[in-house]
């Protein structure tokens, strides 16, 4: 009879030998079964997010929102019993947004003291200005160059950082020369950088290498004149757009800073201003503005009359929580600092079909 080989079983006897298959078994899991998910919303799954309502024309859509670094997939239920659940920074006090050409959208955390960067490039949330910026408030963009400039409110500077690095290009603000610098905007047409110098009650105007070139406007109620000047915009002519927060208006300069009209008064009705906040301008000219007291954002056109308003208080898309900055980007997106929700959102200007 040939003789029976009886081979060894390497795991007879093995204490550890469930928690190996265990083990195996779970990263065949994590790394065969499992999708990460998107805070991005289909459209399909919001299509009732425009405004105005059907059967009206919708003009305004929802598109989604930014607020941490899950918004580029979450880790899978597995993995996070297996290393420990991680708890990802999310925003807490977002105010200034911009976004750049790629599409990156830069946010400044005024609680964290960083500019948060929605690296849609990358893939992934990442930080500027560690170690820089104490209070950033306001942003704005040299696409050419690749520098966001960012306004620090308790330290009165404005800073420009190299988007890719994080290196500190320029350094604006001698001592005593800001008081609460807020808004900033960027004109590409002529390279000038505008600061909303609050507390001086003045705009100041600065050549894409911190170069101070120009001063607009005076503390008073006049044309032309400011009683804390906030956040600004350029429209795509060079026009500069002024929130005269405490004259509750828009102000509206050309290139040269010379005055051209106004709209706007104080009030709790649409189409006036409670608190004032970010303002943009879209690629038809309509002029956007948030209000913080009103939870919304109000459109308006070239000679301050009102077309649209969205929003209201609450958590749900197109609702608001004391919204503060906002940025409309070349492709007509529209972002919003909803800043008490701590969180980005994001809508798409729809323009009338030809």
């Amino acid at each position: 009879m040939p003789q029976i080989l009886k081979c060894k079983n390497p795991f007879k006897n093995n204490r550890f030998f469930p928690e190996i298959i265990i083990i195996l078994l779970l990263l065949n899991i994590i790394f065969t079964g499992c999708a990460t998910t998107s805070t991005e919303i289909s459209d399909q799954d919001f299509s009732e997010y425009v405004w105005p309502s059907p059967p009206e024309q919708p003009r305004i859509k929802w598109v989604r929102q930014w607020f941490h670094k899950y918004d580029f997939g979450r880790p899978s239920k597995v993995l996070n019993i297996l290393v420990g659940e991680e708890r990802g920074i999310r925003l807490r006090r977002p105010n200034g947004v911009v976004a750049d050409n790629a599409g990156n959208v830069y946010v400044a955390d005024s609680e964290h003291g960083v500019i948060f960067v929605f690296d849609q490039e990358q893939g992934r949330l990442r930080f500027l200005g560690e170690g820089v910026v104490s209070a950033p408030i306001g942003l704005a963009i040299n696409n050419k160059k690749g520098i966001i400039f960012v306004s620090d409110s308790r330290i009165d500077k404005v800073f420009g950082i190299d988007k890719n690095s994080g290196r500190v290009l320029i350094d604006i603000g001698s001592i005593g020369m800001l008081k609460n610098p807020s808004g900033l905007a960027y004109d590409e047409i002529n390279n000038k950088l505008y600061v909303s110098d609050t507390k001086n009650h003045v705009v100041r105007v600065f050549d894409d290498t911190g170069k101070s070139i120009a001063t607009i406007g005076k503390k008073g109620n006049d044309n032309g004149e400011f009683n804390f000047p906030s956040y600004l915009a350029v429209d795509k002519k060079g026009y500069l757009y002024v929130v005269d927060s405490f004259n509750f208006r828009v102000q509206i300069f050309d290139s040269e800073g010379r005055f051209i009209r106004k709209f706007g008064r104080l009030g709790d009705t649409s189409g006036n201003f409670s608190r004032p906040a970010g303002i943009g301008i879209d690629s038809d000219g309509h002029i956007y503005v948030v209000d913080t007291a009103f939870n919304n954002f109000q459109i308006f056109n070239d000679t301050g009359k009102l077309l649209l308003w969205v929003g209201q208080g609450g958590t749900k898309p197109g609702e608001f929580s004391l919204p503060s900055g906002m940025f409309i980007d070349n492709k007509d997106i529209i972002y919003i600092s909803d800043t008490f929700n701590r969180r980005v959102q994001v809508f798409q200007y729809l323009k009338e079909k030809k």
